[in-house]
């Protein structure tokens, strides 16, 4: 018994050293190094394994030395970094996007409904029922080839404006809406395979606003895909960008492929103007579906101080490796 003690000792501190030394290391998110990059993602599978590792150890540990002590130090810091992240997550945190107070008019309602559908997903009943359940004003599909714009096209006659770029590439997109697109236009900020999309649309009540839809490349390496191994993502500082040169409230949506933990500013560039609509509120984990333990946002939607938020979802399964998020805003 005493052996099998001391070899889950030795287990609990090869466990907590590596989660002290990546906690450490995570600080480093403005990097090109893709290793260090990586780190950002799993922060609450750090910080759950250190909470578990933490408990463990004082339990285990008979005779404290001066390693045990360094270690349970070393646990409480990264506990400390990830909570710095996390925290922007949960009720201790001040919601910048503010619930919608009272009744609101239906004329002044805006929902979306964001999918990333995986590409080599065959399964498009799950979404085109989940669009008949939450009839969502915008609905934005990523990864979307030829096949699911086939299969999409049952929904246009409640949604007769559509915008689409269809690649194989993993990266075309398809915006569906009940109001018409005005001025629209497809940027490629990085890789001529990776397209973003850019309208105005005008509400019932006459308020007009601006939609980005985005989806940037991860910061790993891919054969196949396009990436930004080694590359400053540039993608979201160009929203931000434009963002800040429109005279119009704003919305800037979809699939990030980053976490953000409430970094806006950080990301987009945009000085406290864009807003996380989880800050304050939840994890809404949407990505992976396919793996319980290794689940972290990456569906984001951002908006700009003129919008409050009545709804926030994350949808249930529809056979992709992303849930759909669900969300609704008043102008």
């Amino acid at each position: 018994m005493e052996n099998l003690r001391k070899t889950f000792y030795l287990l609990l501190c090869l466990l907590a050293a590596t989660v002290m030394t990546g906690s450490l290391l995570s600080v480093f998110t403005d990097t090109e190094n893709r290793f260090l990059k990586m780190l950002d993602f799993p922060r609450i599978q750090f910080f759950v394994t250190a909470v578990v590792s933490l408990i463990l150890f004082v339990i285990i540990t008979k005779r404290w030395r001066w390693y045990d002590y360094l270690l349970i130090v070393g646990m409480l810091g990264g506990l400390v970094i990830q909570v710095n992240y996390l925290g922007n997550y949960t009720p201790l945190v001040h919601a910048p996007v503010p619930d919608a107070e009272g009744e609101t008019e239906t004329k002044d309602k805006i929902s979306l409904l964001l999918a990333n559908v995986k590409m080599s997903n065959r399964e498009s009943q799950s979404l085109l029922d989940l669009v008949k359940e939450k009839k969502p004003d915008l609905l934005l599909a990523m990864e979307t080839d030829a096949w699911w714009d086939k299969e999409l096209t049952v929904i246009q006659k409640e949604y007769p404006y559509k915008k689409e770029t269809i690649n194989e590439a993993t990266y075309g997109m398809i915006l569906y809406s009940k109001m018409p697109l005005q001025n629209v236009a497809v940027n490629y900020m990085q890789h001529e395979n990776v397209p973003s999309f850019e309208c105005t649309l005008a509400l019932p009540s006459g308020k007009s606003f601006g939609l980005y839809a985005v989806h940037p490349v991860p910061p790993t390496r891919f054969e196949d895909i396009p990436d930004n191994a080694g590359e400053e993502e540039i993608a979201l500082l160009e929203i931000g960008k434009k963002v800040k040169d429109r005279r119009m409230p704003a919305i800037v949506a979809g699939d990030l492929n980053d976490v953000v933990w409430g970094n806006t500013d950080e990301l987009t560039g945009t000085e406290n103007l864009l807003h996380d609509v989880r800050v304050g509120r939840g994890f809404y984990n949407s990505y992976n579906a396919e793996n319980f333990l290794m689940r972290w946002p990456l569906d984001h939607v951002f908006v700009t101080r003129e919008f409050s938020l009545t709804r926030l979802e994350r949808l249930r399964d529809i056979d992709s490796d992303h849930f759909p998020i669900f969300v609704e805003l008043v102008l």
